[in-house]
């Protein structure tokens, strides 16, 4: 059973539901005075407890929808015709700052914040009266905190420009704070994470602190955020010491371990949500307080599929035929290479995957066929419980309601924006050896000149311009899929190369034809939803895709898409900000 460490204690809930609240003259007899509580480190850590339990709140990192609002989800089961409203408005570009989603993703965000506040003034009023290492300790983990959801908020919204709330909000004068500058906002979430660097441990002792957060996780946030203001010198020096310090004990997995029940917390992992199906059971799946999450049904077909032209590119990358993990014994036949490379194994569904097993039962070849899975030509797996039950209605609580982890940060991740890094500083050389790192785990061909007789490399000489395409075209969008805080969008659109990416897709045409493969009894059995690219030339495909981001190419508006609008909810409440 999981050690869970983000437990919801009833005063922290009561505080939280205080966020908005009016404050009168007298006080409320409900409310929980300061002066009654957060009287010893027991009771800030429980406040600091309830901060970490902001990250169950799928509106944090709203994975579904920004899947349909970059290039990685196809909204709901119907084609041509996406069957998810809200999918739609996000894949198409028509939502407005009344969607809900949005509301709903500032508001988390911004509940996180209140509660790293309260955490952190909680601390300042016991300074100097309590062990000193444990409230340096806690105050490291809020002020992280505090500074990643402004560091998400100004990547997110109103092009940077968001509130910044440094302290619990009192007056009605408080909760009407106006927006500040993106420089402001950067250099006050820098400030957090770099006391965060400072203070907090490389790792914990024990499995009871699993899903804490440390220096490294620190470093990687960091990072990420010199990396997307192009500052090359700073972020380089943050992902070094990802990768390169021992004492962080990070390192790239094998696949096989990756996004399964079993590898939860492994040495690949830098920041993981710790779900679990044994707290709060009487909480409902729509409930943002369940410790459960609603991740293995959305990406499972019903809510949103796999687009075609992501599909192709994993079921075609080039297998290193001196890897043995990338064959498999055929009974007739013998050693033979396997149909799919072992990244779109682990990360996708694919009809010619007839040597993975999906759901225990059988291979992914019959298994995706199953409803409500079956729709579509592939889907997201890593979110799933594929690896440990024969179906998602065995969780314990349900198919809504998974307790399977949610990986936020990981170190391959770190690998890909150092490459980034180095390319865009004159390293094609050194770029090349992190993206191999990353390749080199799932047995794909590796990229460049031969450098040793163990693997097979495709033998290209890369520029600066044709690495970084092949890093913005295939690395990180296959290997991130639908991972991490907007990786994919934010990537989009610091590139510049969304509208570019969106017609890209849009002039690609794809087909389907039928793939007959072998079930796990041996049984043969056909289906329809092998994809080809280009148009179908023998007038025998049963679906023809060239619909795929055509609306959404000729919907994008870079002033109005770019970044999610401030909510109107915000906009109306607050009287410092104004439409």
């Amino acid at each position: 059973m999981k050690r869970i460490i983000f437990i919801l204690t009833t005063f922290s809930l009561v505080l939280a539901a205080c966020e908005n609240a009016e404050f009168l003259d007298e006080k409320n007899p409900n409310l929980i005075a300061t002066d009654n509580y957060w009287k010893n480190l027991e009771e800030t850590n429980a406040t600091l407890n309830s901060t970490y339990a902001v990250m169950f709140n799928h509106h944090v990192l709203s994975l579904l929808e920004e899947s349909w609002r970059s290039d990685m989800g196809w909204p709901g089961y119907g084609r041509p015709t996406p069957g998810q409203d809200q999918g739609r408005a996000y894949y198409y570009k028509t939502y407005t700052n009344d969607d809900s989603s949005i509301q709903n993703k500032w508001d988390a965000l911004y509940q996180g914040i209140f509660r790293a506040n309260q955490t952190i003034q909680a601390l300042q009023s016991l300074e100097g009266t309590v062990n000193e290492e444990e409230w340096t300790l806690q105050m490291a983990q809020a002020r992280f905190f505090r500074g990643l959801f402004h560091f998400y908020l100004h990547t997110s919204f109103n092009q940077g420009e968001i509130i910044i709330r440094d302290a619990v909000p009192v007056t009605q004068e408080d909760f009407n704070k106006g927006v500040s500058p993106s420089s402001e906002v950067i250099a006050f979430f820098r400030e957090d994470l770099n006391y965060a660097y400072a203070n907090l441990p490389a790792s914990y002792d024990g499995t009871a602190s699993n899903g804490r957060v440390t220096a490294g996780t620190a470093a990687t946030i960091l990072g990420t955020s010199h990396l997307y203001e192009e500052e090359y010198s700073q972020a380089m020096t943050l992902f070094n010491d990802v990768i390169d310090n021992p004492e962080y004990g990070y390192r790239l997995v094998n696949p096989d371990v990756l996004f399964t029940i079993d590898g939860e917390f492994n040495d690949e992992s830098i920041f993981e949500i710790n779900y679990n199906v044994t707290h709060r059971p009487e909480l409902g799946q729509w409930d943002e307080l369940s410790q459960t999450n609603r991740l293995a049904f959305f990406f499972r077909g019903v809510y949103t599929a796999m687009p075609a032209w992501a599909l192709y590119k994993y079921k075609t990358e080039p297998m290193d035929p001196l890897d043995d993990r990338n064959y498999y014994i055929d009974p007739v036949e013998g050693r033979k290479l396997r149909n799919v490379p072992l990244r779109a194994s682990q990360m996708v569904t694919l009809i010619e995957d007839a040597q993975t097993l999906y759901y225990l039962t059988d291979y992914v070849s019959e298994n995706m066929l199953k409803n409500p899975v079956g729709w579509g030509f592939g889907h997201l797996k890593k979110y799933s419980n594929h690896d440990h039950l024969e179906s998602e209605d065995d969780n314990p609580e349900g198919g809504w309601n998974s307790g399977k982890n949610a990986i936020v940060n990981r170190l391959a991740d770190v690998y890909l924006m150092r490459a980034e890094t180095k390319i865009k500083t004159g390293d094609v050389t050194g770029a090349l050896a992190d993206i191999n790192a990353v390749r080199a785990r799932w047995g794909l061909v590796l990229l460049g000149p031969a450098l040793d007789g163990a693997h097979t490399y495709n033998a290209e000489v890369y520029t600066a311009e044709t690495l970084m395409d092949h890093l913005m075209y295939v690395e990180k969008p296959l290997e991130l899929c639908n991972e991490g805080y907007s990786i994919r969008w934010t990537d989009l659109r610091r590139w510049g190369i969304i509208g570019e990416n969106f017609e890209r897709l849009a002039n690609e045409v794809y087909h389907s034809i039928d793939f007959t493969y072998t079930k796990m009894d041996g049984g043969q059995a056909t289906s329809d939803v092998s994809l080809q690219l280009g148009p179908d030339t023998s007038g025998t495909a049963s679906h023809v895709v060239d619909y795929e981001y055509d609306l959404t190419a000729e919907n994008y508006i870079p002033e109005l898409h770019d970044y999610l609008p401030i909510p109107l909810s915000e906009i109306t409440t607050n009287s410092s900000i104004t439409d």
